[in-house]
């Protein structure tokens, strides 16, 4: 039986501290180092605390030692739950780095998961399936499909192209027949003719074989968080960073039931008065409830609705809204230094810039040198960075003649002026034209 009752009141309990600590956000600062630092060389498959206010309870019958210092480490396929919070004044964190299947081949990448704050997780045990999972190879010039049935009139679940990797659980009783996962949640029969033969055995399994969801441990979760909890000024609210490899097939995960296929890293939230708040912060992301699936692209969120399943788990209970773009500005300075591969907060460019004309025009035409300060991107586009630092991450590319609106300029890193266009996002001068009253905006000091 799920143990949400009990995470819930923990949670609530650890929400109540004095947003007027004097030490912070040193200590939520302390935590994430932590995890930079003394999580370097975490393993594969494991969990490693930041600090210490991290409860994790291990599955029967285990036999890690409990984790108890930052740089402790517990196996992820041992957990049951895990309990993130601020109580005795202090600020919880932890990373978890595991496998994760990906792609139509379900080959496995290296997923990363950082909670933070006010976080509690139920991972679900894993389900064995009934034999050892054999690697087929769709042979077939032209494809071939998967079936319901093992039998050439059944339905068809999904055309797979030549050289799709599979993952083979059983044969039919005839032989001819193999019971295969395409996905996950992906589960059909393939004619022995179109696939590569394997010499390992099989087990005989019947059309009617219960399913067995082909999740790897960390891939499916679900959890409760803080929202708006930030215990202080330049502190972060709770949450969880979840990355999976960029420019790559996607990785599955299902979180309160709500399935996320997703190259990049997302920022979650969720509680039943808010829904699950899902932002994209750097790739894309597919989100899928109540059958209904949203294509979520780099600075933009969408929200599940959320309720008390039967089970008293937290699950999607409707589709997910359409996507908007989220605050950047409060976003900008969430931990992702804790992630394992590098990533960003991104930026939904046209909440700050203009579209180029679409008659190709410029945006400077006709302006005079009393209108406000106007900039629009060069030739070469221009990069919008999170500080006037040309190694700053970019957060957004403007096109071609987009154009904004600067509040104020500054020197960089570099030496050279650079538009302030918001808190956190910055754009070199000479990737830039300008017109208007420009020496009317405000010279700040470097680096602000």
């Amino acid at each position: 039986m799920r143990r949400w009752l009990a995470v819930l009141v923990f949670i609530s309990l650890a929400a109540a501290i004095a947003a007027q600590d004097n030490a912070c956000p040193a200590l939520q600062t302390e935590a994430l180092n932590n995890i930079a630092s003394r999580c370097a060389d975490q393993a594969a498959g494991t969990l490693c605390l930041g600090h210490p206010t991290v409860a994790a309870i291990q599955r029967p019958p285990s036999s890690s030692a409990a984790a108890r210092k930052p740089g402790d480490t517990l196996p992820v396929d041992s957990l049951d739950w895990l309990a993130i919070s601020t109580e005795d004044r202090t600020w919880g964190a932890a990373r978890a780095v595991f496998p994760a299947y990906a792609g139509d081949s379900l080959e496995t990448r290296e997923a990363t998961l950082v909670a933070f704050g006010n976080v509690a997780l139920y991972f679900p045990p894993p389900v064995e399936p009934p034999s050892p999972l054999i690697n087929l190879t769709v042979t077939a010039s032209r494809g071939a499909y998967l079936r319901a049935q093992p039998r050439l009139d059944a339905q068809i679940i999904a055309p797979l192209p030549v050289r799709t990797q599979l993952k083979a659980i059983g044969t039919s009783p005839n032989g001819n027949w193999r019971l295969v996962y395409a996905a996950p949640n992906q589960r059909g029969w393939m004619s022995q003719s179109v696939v590569s033969t394997s010499g390992n055995t099989l087990p005989v399994l019947n059309a009617d074989s219960d399913i067995i969801p082909l999740w790897l441990p960390g891939q499916i979760f679900d959890f409760h968080s803080g929202i708006a909890d930030a215990p202080c000024d330049g502190a972060w609210n709770s949450g969880i960073l979840l990355q999976a490899p960029n420019f790559t097939t996607p990785t599955y995960f299902e979180i309160n039931g709500i399935r996320v296929l997703l190259t990049g890293s997302v920022w979650l939230q969720a509680q039943i008065s808010s829904g699950a708040l899902i932002h994209v912060i750097d790739g894309a992301a597919r989100v899928t409830a109540a059958d209904v699936t949203r294509a979520v692209q780099r600075g933009y969120k969408v929200s599940v609705p959320l309720a008390i399943a039967d089970d008293r788990s937290i699950q999607a209970e409707a589709a997910p809204t359409d996507p908007v773009p989220y605050d950047y500005q409060r976003l900008s300075r969430l931990p992702v230094h804790t992630l394992i591969q590098p990533s960003r907060v991104s930026l939904a460019l046209y909440t700050l810039a203009t579209p180029a004309p679409r008659d190709g025009s410029s945006p400077l035409s006709y302006m005079s040198s009393e209108d406000p300060c106007k900039i629009v991107a060069g030739r070469d586009g221009a990069n919008l960075r999170s500080r006037p630092d040309p190694a700053a991450p970019i957060i957004a590319v403007m096109a071609y003649r987009d154009s904004a609106l600067p509040v104020s300029r500054g020197i960089g890193v570099d030496s050279l002026p650079w538009w302030k266009l918001a808190e956190s996002v910055w754009v070199r001068v000479d990737a830039t034209s300008f017109a208007g009253n420009c020496n009317a905006i405000p010279l700040i000091r470097p680096g602000l």
